[in-house]
């Protein structure tokens, strides 16, 4: 039985399984809490993201859509919980708790790779319907610099995207998600 959501058990438990995942898994695969704790760690560490940020309020939620032969079985929300240039902490939460931030960004996990990689900015991706908005586009517009940023932090550390997993580790993958998701209630 999962842990509720919204209690300091499941706070605590959330931390507790997320610093034991990252001491085995030093390359963190997107998108992972652990993935979402460095992720976290990195965006709160970076002056220009910081200096870029400093008049944001909101948490951002980004939506990786399913894709099944990568080992993405359902859609995982990452929240971010940003505030004027911090980054009070990452996290994979559940879908309707995910759903409450002010701005949700939509897409495939083809078009996050891109993002992160460099090859797609999340702006035009986001004008050509490949991610999908809700949110005020106008304040994301006015704050374009963090919303690159952002992005680029993601190329920032070391981490491994699931279509770059072998058929072994995909299916390891697949296993550790399911079980989080059962844990938690994401």
């Amino acid at each position: 039985m999962p842990v509720k959501y919204g209690t300091k058990e499941w706070e605590e438990e959330y931390q507790k399984v997320v610093k034991e995942r990252r001491k085995s898994h030093p390359k963190p695969i997107v998108p992972t809490p652990e993935w979402g704790q460095v992720f976290g760690e990195i965006v709160d560490g970076d002056a220009e993201y910081r200096e870029a940020a400093k008049t944001w309020e909101g948490a951002v939620t980004l939506v990786l859509q399913a894709k099944p032969e990568v080992g993405l079985d359902e859609d995982v929300s990452v929240v971010l919980d940003l505030w004027h240039g911090d980054c009070r902490s990452v996290k994979i939460l559940p879908k309707e708790e995910a759903a409450k931030a002010p701005y949700v960004m939509t897409g495939s996990i083809d078009t996050w790779k891109a993002v992160a990689k460099g090859k797609t900015d999340a702006i035009k991706a986001t004008m050509l319907g490949k991610i999908k908005l809700k949110g005020n586009m106008a304040n994301v517009v006015r704050h374009v610099k963090a919303s690159k940023r952002l992005a680029d932090c993601t190329g920032l550390f070391e981490s491994v995207w699931p279509d770059e997993l072998s058929k072994d580790e995909i299916k390891k993958f697949r296993a550790d998600l399911k079980q989080f998701r059962e844990q938690f209630g994401v």
